[in-house]
């Protein structure tokens, strides 16, 4: 009852689980989020994802998913706004040494739509699959009721693409990176904050499920693999730790 009672005050009872009888490694939640119906996105088809890319919001392990999307949607001006929250899945999970509750993975953006997470000037080469995907005009972006056109500004000056095109995001919800002057909620440098055994068990059955419905997912990154930022703090340490628990439930990943 007291588990029950504390996911009701964090989360609230409107959520669904999305169950395939194929995925059989993790149940994923569903939930309905506000989006900003004036905000531009693209959309592309699931064979161009070969990467998942782990994260953590910076922010308490206490937040819930829908207030990651409500702070997503606040980053967003009239010139710019943004759609939704820019994750694909939200962990939510507390930090290694609590007790309850334990991790569960909530979907976050659609996976059909690219995500707003690896950062808007990393790009990465394209495989033969996924240029001729994009050569065939099948990533295309656009308003919600609008048109949806090819944008050329996916592409740099190489012909490399925008790596949110090619990667789903997975954040984990936590400050896993150090007290700073621009983290003042981080952690102090005497008592590091990792995440737990479950929370790695958790990212590993996601990551296999992911690759056992989408085979093209070959690779796990994390954010400051694209460029400098402090993200995912703690969590790039055990990068090795979730491939290899992946590998015991049947993935390879590079």
């Amino acid at each position: 009852m007291r588990i029950l009672l504390l996911c009701l005050i964090i989360f609230g009872p409107a959520f669904s689980v999305a169950q395939d009888p194929a995925d059989d490694l993790i149940e994923i939640h569903k939930l309905d989020y506000p989006r900003n119906a004036h905000a531009s996105y693209c959309k592309r088809p699931l064979e161009m994802i070969d990467t998942i890319v782990f994260h953590h919001t910076e922010t308490p392990s206490t937040d819930s998913p829908q207030r990651i999307n409500q702070m997503h949607l606040n980053r967003g001006t009239p010139q710019d706004p943004w759609l939704m929250v820019a994750y694909t899945y939200q962990v939510s999970t507390p930090y290694k040494g609590a007790r309850l509750p334990l991790p569960r993975i909530f979907e976050g953006r659609p996976i059909d739509i690219v995500g707003a997470h690896a950062g808007s000037q990393a790009f990465v080469p394209m495989d033969s699959e996924q240029k001729r995907m994009w050569d065939e005009g099948m990533i295309t972006c656009g308003v919600e009721g609008g048109n949806f056109n090819v944008d050329p500004k996916q592409l740099d000056g190489r012909g490399f693409i925008k790596a949110n095109v090619t990667t789903i995001g997975v954040d984990v919800i936590g400050n896993y990176a150090v007290m700073s002057r621009a983290n003042p909620d981080g952690y102090s440098p005497r008592k590091v904050r990792n995440p737990s055994e479950d929370t790695l068990d958790m990212l590993a059955r996601l990551s296999c499920q992911l690759q056992k419905k989408h085979p093209r997912i070959k690779n796990i990154r994390w954010h400051n693999f694209y460029h400098t930022t402090t993200c995912p703090g703690t969590i790039k340490n055990y990068i090795a730790t979730i491939r290899t628990l992946a590998k015991g439930y049947g993935c390879a990943f590079n």
